[in-house]
């Protein structure tokens, strides 16, 4: 199943959009557009985002499909 690490890992943690979104300085929208593979966080957003989820930088980005 495809889905994003931000929200994989969001939903793990127990986190929500909205408090992670205002944690990371970002509107709802801006979340809403990274969970979505639209837009992507900035390099400070990733180490603050990876900080609060408890996790690596490098653990942020797009899962592969498990089928591929």
């Amino acid at each position: 199943m495809f889905q994003n690490k931000i929200a994989y890992w969001a939903n793990v943690k127990g986190f929500k959009h909205k408090y992670l979104a205002k944690e990371c300085g970002v509107s709802a929208a801006t979340f809403s557009s990274w969970v979505r593979n639209i837009t992507q966080p900035d390099l400070k957003q990733s180490f603050i985002l990876a900080r609060i989820l408890g996790i690596s930088v490098d653990e942020l980005g797009e899962m592969k499909d498990e089928r591929e």
